[in-house]
């Protein structure tokens, strides 16, 4: 490879990678010590937040953090993680002539169908409801779907299944639901 393509791909991987470290594992803990927060419970939080997603949401509660600052900062952890690896996706896929046919090849194929097209992007909110962000990032970098739109979806999906969690963990959802 030339220097300046390995150049170029490696800008692109350190802008994905700096994305997703500012967002999971800098603001995170930055708000925490500006809020007075252990950094313990902190770290608790972040790493079981890569590990098992809204699921990290009760054990952040558990770990004495306030439930506003666990919702909020799931939610970043989250954005980090699909930015992060749809970026180094994105990446290999620019700078790798037989991913970027592959990539090429599956936009097609999915482009094909009508519905798919149109309404198969909209597949990442359950998907990330069930599955999670580690499959959401490369689905949709794999069926070309627009990064923005990618990441509205997967991070209402986010959204929904981290505050359903939380309010499940506060006892709130009895008061909710007969």
């Amino acid at each position: 490879m030339e220097r300046a393509v390995v150049l170029a791909a490696l800008r692109l991987a350190y802008g994905a990678l700096g994305g997703c470290i500012f967002l999971a594992l800098v603001l995170p803990l930055v708000l925490a010590y500006l809020l007075g927060l252990p950094l313990a419970s902190t770290f608790g939080l972040i790493a079981s937040a890569f590990l098992i997603e809204y699921g990290a949401v009760p054990i952040g509660i558990g770990l004495g953090l306030p439930p506003l600052y666990v919702l909020c900062a799931a939610i970043s952890i989250e954005a980090g993680i699909f930015l992060g690896i749809y970026g180094i996706i994105d990446t290999v896929g620019q700078t790798s002539k037989r991913v970027s046919g592959f990539l090429e090849k599956t936009k097609t194929i999915a482009g094909r169908s009508k519905m798919f097209g149109r309404y198969g992007i909209i597949g990442l909110f359950p998907c990330e409801i069930l599955i999670g962000v580690y499959i959401c990032a490369p689905v949709s970098r794999l069926f070309g779907w627009q990064k923005g739109q990618s990441f509205a979806v997967t991070m209402a999906g986010y959204c929904v299944a981290a505050v359903a969690t939380t309010l499940a963990t506060l006892g709130l959802l009895r008061l909710i639901l007969p």
